[in-house]
């Protein structure tokens, strides 16, 4: 996933909550805006877990995003390109 995909999804107005997938099938629950960023310059996401940990990510690792709706983490709409393409 490119990261001008990933900065769409991360900077949308109104904030919707959503899910990063990545290839290994570890999932990053992204619940406010603040808790990712992505840097053009070095091709990467730096994803913050509500531990206050920060872990950087390569966007290539990302397969899809999935939006979380009303919180719910069962409840998932995936967007971008699908992990089978």
């Amino acid at each position: 996933m490119t990261t001008a995909m990933l900065a769409r999804s991360f900077m949308q107005a109104p904030f919707e909550p959503f899910t990063l997938v990545l290839s290994n099938g570890r999932e990053l629950h992204v619940h406010q805006p603040e808790f990712t960023d992505v840097d053009g310059r070095a091709q990467v996401v730096v994803f913050q877990h509500p531990s206050g940990q920060v872990e950087i990510v390569d966007p290539t690792l990302i397969v899809s995003i999935r939006t979380i709706y009303g919180g719910d983490l069962g409840d998932y709409r995936t967007v971008g390109p699908s992990a089978n393409e």
